[in-house]
């Protein structure tokens, strides 16, 4: 591996560049909270300053870069904010590339990222229910169940009535139910395509660099072979009428179908790049997977097949 030491760098560099971290991501960060819908592509972008600046510059750079955005918005907007932005940014922009640099592949950067994140989100769910006596879940309820009825109000102001509202309703109730059950495999997914886009980042602006790590190309993930049997189990666990194991199942299920979905979109990334398809048409594919649901589901499939058609491999013809 060969790095560049962060010695090598100026302190007048190092500072600049720590100030500039600070600023990207609080803007970041910033705009993922005044702007919620449009605003969740800059959240998903905001650790990368800090990410970048501790693979590049050193561990305080991307220190400063994370205790300065956080001070700068719960100046701004609240403690909450702060304690959010901390909550989202700081593993991914500190332990992601600390372990990089040791060596670990992206995959498994990505991995203990994540598995330290939601070690961090459980811990404080609980340290705060404790101390503030606030029951979580019933919050997380009254919370969707608030979103809900905006909702519905959206609808009847747009005059859907009658028999068409009372589907709406048992379809958002139905939703608001499997919301209230999913929550844990949500938040996973959530760490898990933060973390992943910091990656993917991280690897671009890395190219023409002296720096190398350990991410392999994503066209050839694979998922191990022994998680299809995890699926097999929560599949069946689901089958059980008992609340305790069919809500872990489900999670477990939501999680390890994101898993397939990856390694389908690598089998469609390594044809795309085999047959050169052009760029119009891969933009269209990318936006019928945000829009379309039915076709996240076969792309899914198309990675759980690829276990045993192995796509990616050329086929050899023999002559007979």
């Amino acid at each position: 591996m060969n790095l560049t030491s962060p010695a090598d760098h100026s302190l007048c560099v190092r500072l600049k560049a720590s100030l500039l971290g600070v600023v990207g991501s609080f803007v970041l960060f910033a705009a993922y909270l005044a702007v919620p819908p449009l605003g969740i592509f800059s959240g998903v972008l905001a650790p990368f300053p800090a990410t970048y600046n501790r693979l590049v510059y050193g561990r305080v750079p991307s220190l400063i870069i994370l205790l300065g955005a956080t001070t700068a918005l719960t100046a701004l907007f609240g403690i909450v904010a702060g304690v959010l932005y901390l909550g989202m940014c700081t593993m991914i922009g500190f332990l992601m590339p600390e372990l990089l640099l040791r060596g670990f592949s992206g995959s498994r950067a990505l991995l203990w990222t994540t598995a330290a994140n939601l070690f961090i989100f459980a811990a404080g769910i609980i340290a705060y229910g404790t101390v503030s006596g606030v029951n979580l879940q019933q919050v997380i309820s009254v919370e969707i169940s608030g979103s809900l009825k905006q909702a519905l109000a959206l609808y009847e102001k747009g005059g859907v009535t009658g028999e068409e509202l009372d589907i709406v309703k048992q379809s958002m109730v139905t939703a608001a139910d499997l919301l209230q059950r999913l929550y844990p495999a949500l938040a996973t997914i959530m760490f898990v395509a933060i973390a992943g886009c910091n990656l993917v980042l991280v690897k671009k602006a890395l190219a023409k660099t002296a720096i190398t790590l350990a991410i392999s190309d994503f066209k050839m993930f694979r998922n191990p072979e022994l998680l299809v049997w995890l699926l097999i189990l929560a599949g069946f666990a689901l089958l059980l009428p008992v609340s305790l194991i069919t809500t872990p199942a489900l999670n477990i299920l939501l999680i390890i179908t994101l898993m397939y979905f990856f390694q389908g979109m690598a089998v469609v990334s390594s044809f795309i790049s085999m047959y050169s398809v052009p760029a119009f048409v891969r933009i269209f594919l990318y936006v019928m997977l945000i829009i379309q649901p039915y076709l996240l589901a076969f792309v899914a499939g198309v990675g759980l097949f690829d276990l045993w058609v192995d796509f990616r491999t050329p086929k050899t013809q023999e002559n007979l």
